[in-house]
Formats: structure tokens, C-alpha cells, sequence
């Protein structure tokens, strides 16, 4: 994970690019805090957000919470296919997700247990990478599954990148680009334990707490990038209309 982060950083080197972060100091606080899970979620502008969106903590800071550095979900197709692969993205904490098994496969029960042992996991419930002129795409269901499973509500902080894709296109030929700024907005923290009390109170399937919970994450992502300005006001709200919420 350390040699990752440090070619990463090589994409910023001597103002090459530029990595701005706001509300910074929200993340680094909540990564500090070792006793809570913390769940981080994100859109998805290029293939490699993660790690470049790390790069927004100095070595110093990388290096003192090196011990408490995220886990992340990663496509068993691209980022598994071969031994070396394996490792490498093993040795950098990604876990590998199988498309199309459920939420309910190895991939995600070990990122409920990594919350469960209050570490903190990265993921991009878009399930894919969304480019700024397509509709905000709805959430995978995964997120809803590691809030409702976890066994100490976790803190879950929505951040939002922005013109990743300026340094690292989403088409070949894939090689980086210089002279771009980029953003990383850090949003507001939030808990849904009054969420869950609530909806556990209630005469509901385990699919339907998870569609609400999954629900309530998407609304507050989509808000901050309406927010930021990288999608239109409204967009958070017309999603939730195209899938009608659970009533309860």
C-alpha cells in the first residue's frame, strides 16, 4: 500500500497536477478515531480514483495511519486474473468483489468483519466508473449491507472527486496527463443508527432495510455533488423518484 501511494503521488509531483482537498481536516479526524468503523463513500471518475484520491494525505500522515488504512472492494476480473495481480492489489488492501453474486458473497462478509474490528473501508457504490455528462447512476445495494451488518454503527463520510478523469482518461490509451487540478471535497459525516432503529421496528425484509438504507447514503452523495456543482441540482432527488423509496 506504501509504494502505491508513493508512485501515486509522483502524479503531483513539482505541480505536474494539482490535488486540492476541502474539509480535509473531517477525514483526518475520523481516521484517527480508531475505536468507531468508518465506512467512506465516493463517486467514480477514472480507474485509479483509489489511490489518487489518497494522495490528498502527506507521508507523514500516511505513514502514521498506515495501520489504519482503508479496505476496498475491487473487481475480481481485472484486478485478479493473474498471481502478481494477486498480490500486489492483496499487499494494498483491495478485496475482490465478484459482479453479479449479491451482497452476500466472501468479498463483502470480510469487509463487514473488517468494520466489526473497527477498520475503515472504502467504497464506490456506483459500481462503476460514471462520467460527469451520464445521469448519476443509483447504488449498489453493498453499502446498505455493510451499514445494516455491522455490529457498531459505523460513521460513513461521502466524498466527492472531481476531474480525475483529466489526469487519468477512461479510454485507451490509458497513460497520465499533467498540468489539471484536481478536487477532493470531504462532506459531512453522518450515522444511521436512528435509521436502522426505526426501520428494524418495523414489519420489513432484509432486502427492503437494506434498499432504504442504501437509499438514505445516495441521497447524501448526490447532495454534496450538487453541492460542489458537478451535477445538477435535482439530480439526488430524481433518483430517488425513478426507484420509489420503501414506505415504513
Amino acid at each position: 500500500m506504501s509504494l502505491v501511494t508513493s508512485v501515486s503521488k509522483l502524479m503531483f509531483l513539482g505541480g505536474s497536477n494539482k490535488i486540492i482537498c476541502r474539509n480535509k481536516d473531517t477525514f483526518f479526524k475520523l481516521l484517527q478515531n480508531e475505536k468507531q468503523p468508518l465506512i467512506t463513500v465516493s463517486n467514480h471518475r477514472s480507474n485509479i480514483d483509489d489511490p489518487l484520491m489518497w494522495c490528498i494525505l502527506k507521508f507523514r500522515e500516511f505513514w502514521r495511519m498506515k495501520d489504519r488504512h482503508r479496505y476496498t472492494l475491487a473487481a475480481h476480473n481485472i484486478c485478479f486474473t493473474k498471481q502478481f495481480h494477486t498480490t500486489m492489489f492483496s499487499l494494498g488492501r483491495c478485496v475482490p468483489c465478484v459482479r453479479g453474486e449479491g451482497v452476500y458473497q466472501k468479498g463483502m462478509d470480510f469487509c463487514v468483519d473488517m468494520l466489526n474490528d473497527n477498520k475503515w473501508v472504502h467504497i464506490f457504490p456506483e459500481g462503476k466508473v460514471c462520467v460527469r455528462t451520464e445521469e448519476p447512476l443509483r447504488f449498489k445495494w453493498g453499502v446498505g449491507r455493510l451499514v445494516m451488518d455491522a455490529k457498531t454503527d459505523p460513521v460513513i463520510l461521502p466524498i466527492w472527486c472531481k476531474d480525475m478523469e483529466k489526469v487519468w482518461p477512461i479510454h485507451p490509451p490509458y497513460y497520465p496527463k499533467f498540468g489539471n487540478t484536481v478536487e477532493v471535497i470531504v462532506g459531512e459525516p453522518f450515522s444511521l443508527s436512528e435509521l436502522k432503529k426505526t426501520i428494524q421496528s418495523k414489519s420489513l425484509t432484509t432486502e427492503q432495510m437494506r434498499k432504504i438504507v442504501t437509499d438514505e447514503v445516495q441521497k447524501r452523495m448526490y447532495q454534496l455533488g450538487e453541492n460542489v456543482g458537478d451535477i445538477p441540482k435535482g439530480s439526488a432527488q430524481r433518483l430517488i423518484q425513478r426507484y420509489p423509496p420503501i414506505e415504513y
